[in-house]
């Protein structure tokens, strides 16, 4: 019930009258008073922030001559037009993690996932299961914090290019969550950098090229990260090539314990899912995460290092109403519950409307919360509504679906248990076909052979006998179907894939790396 909220506002804008304000029944219409407090609170800080950020971007690119549509990313891997995100500004947070998941679906039709993004400063990890993208109720925006709204499920950790190593005060070496971030970043930039950096260990254990950073167009300082290395040799009391690969070792064991976090903890056997690797920083660091997981197989876009901005290009424009409407299976409300998803329709209808959505590319999407009777959390469930409105007969269905996702969910199911119906949704979807392409990881055109090699370099793997003389590829040379077997570094302008011994390598139609081990 809305109604002192609607007058707290009226009485806000008598007083001032340009205050944005936000409702928690408006922005949040569930029945957790918690959840609907912490993200009206955290909406209402990003009012001003989001507000003034996206009016300012709009005009630096109408400026700049940019006539087409603008949108932004929410939380829930759509797009929306800055009007919209200005009204909601909550739904921005972590927006840009969430879009690797969706770029992962759309080059490739596996239908359980798991989506990893190594970036500077941060690690992103995400599943995909049944070809659906994990929505967590509980979404937290630090380790400590919930955000109150439901987002994709997206884990983060301080490990990426940019994560600092350090040795504690009992002699144990750290990598992160601490980061130099992009400026000075880490030594080898030349920027003033002076702190051992996860890029400074790669580059002292020759797995970056100081000449090829970005195709070359940036040169790295190879001794600058040694020095920096140097410190974190002579903490440890070993050699410069132990220490770096201390580090790499020690990052790559932060990302497999936020992959176990998102699969084995939620009853998830990652050797099950097929995995894509995202971010220029990955590549270096798959095999060794892959290795301990027990995972034979994984794709490397050619275009990893932009997998999230890939993802913003491809997203379909999307949004999700809500509200909140108890009934239980016994005593089901029918006509109650049709009169709330019709309006959940038309208000998602007037979003498509208002985004300029063609109505040939509408699509909406139906989910409800519901929990067994005395439990205290609700689980997401989605239904089918190919009526236009729920039939009577179709209510055993959404009974049997809940018994089934409580089951994949939890193991556990009780087909005696009374079924509560708490929140009812619907997301409208404007559906993007700029990129229609959706492939197995089997879809190679066989071309035959092996690129050709553009030289040698050394690098430091001890697992496969210390340092090694090792073949170097370059992405431009490599054709569909090309076999690249391993140990050898693969270099594209925004990533070096390494391929440890027990590794083959070949490329599908579209360029990207589908790795065995």
């Amino acid at each position: 019930n809305g109604a002192h909220e609607r007058r707290i506002r009226e009485i806000i804008k008598e007083a001032w009258p340009t205050l944005p304000v936000t409702l928690s029944h408006e922005l949040n219409p569930i029945a957790r008073e918690y959840r609907r407090t912490i993200s009206s609170v955290i909406d209402a800080a990003l009012q001003p922030i989001v507000s003034i950020y996206v009016s300012r971007l709009e005009a630096v690119l109408r400026k700049s001559g940019y006539t087409n549509a603008l949108m932004i990313a929410n939380s829930l891997g759509g797009m929306m037009p800055p009007e919209e995100i200005r009204k909601k500004p909550i739904y921005s947070v972590m927006s840009g993690p969430t879009l690797a998941p969706m770029a992962a679906k759309r080059i490739c039709d596996e239908p359980d996932l798991v989506v990893v993004d190594m970036g500077g400063t941060s690690f992103d990890v995400s599943a995909i299961r049944s070809g659906q993208v994990i929505i967590s109720p509980e979404a937290m925006i630090t380790e400590f914090d919930m955000l109150g709204i439901p987002k994709i499920d997206v884990r983060s950790v301080g490990a990426g290019g940019g994560s600092i190593a350090w040795v504690d005060a009992g002699g144990w070496l750290r990598v992160g969550p601490e980061s130099v971030g992009a400026s000075p970043g880490p030594a080898c930039y030349g920027s003033g950098g002076v702190k051992p950096t996860v890029t400074d260990a790669n580059v002292v254990l020759g797995l970056i090229d100081p000449d090829y950073f970005l195709g070359g167009r940036m040169k790295l300082d190879k001794v600058a990260a040694e020095t920096a290395v140097q410190g974190i040799a002579n903490s440890l009391g070993v050699s410069l090539l132990d220490a770096a690969y201390a580090i790499h070792s020690t990052v790559s064991h932060n990302m497999i314990a936020a992959i176990e976090d998102i699969t084995i903890k939620e009853g998830i056997d990652p050797r099950e899912s097929y995995f894509v690797a995202g971010g220029g920083a990955t590549a270096c660091h798959m095999a060794e995460m892959a290795r301990a997981l027990d995972i034979k197989r994984f794709l490397i876009p050619k275009f990893s290092a932009g997998l999230s901005a890939f993802g913003g290009l491809i997203s379909d424009i999307a949004w999700e109403e809500k509200a909140t409407l108890v009934t239980d299976a016994t005593n089901f409300s029918l006509e109650k519950t049709n009169k709330l998803l019709k309006s959940l329709r038309r208000q998602g209808t007037d979003f498509l409307s208002r985004s300029n959505v063609d109505r040939k590319d509408w699509r909406f999407e139906y989910s409800f919360l519901g929990r067994y009777q005395y439990q205290s959390w609700e689980i997401e469930v989605p239904f089918v509504l190919p009526n236009g409105e729920l039939l009577r007969t179709e209510i055993e269905q959404l009974i049997e679906q809940f018994h089934a996702m409580h089951e994949r969910i939890y193991t556990v199911k009780n087909v005696e248990d009374l079924v509560e119906f708490t929140t009812w949704k619907v997301r409208a979807i404007g559906a993007n076909n700029i990129f229609e392409t959706s492939l197995s990881p089997e879809s190679v055109t066989d071309s035959g052979g092996s690129p050709i090699k553009r030289g040698g370099r050394q690098a430091y793997l001890p697992d496969a006998g210390g340092l090694l003389e090792l073949p170097v590829y370059n992405g431009t040379d490599v054709d569909p179907g090309n076999l690249i077997e391993g140990p050898a570094l693969i270099e594209e302008e925004t990533m070096t894939i390494l391929l440890p011994p027990d590794a083959v390598a070949r490329t599908n139609i579209l360029g990207n790396y589908l790795v065995n081990l």
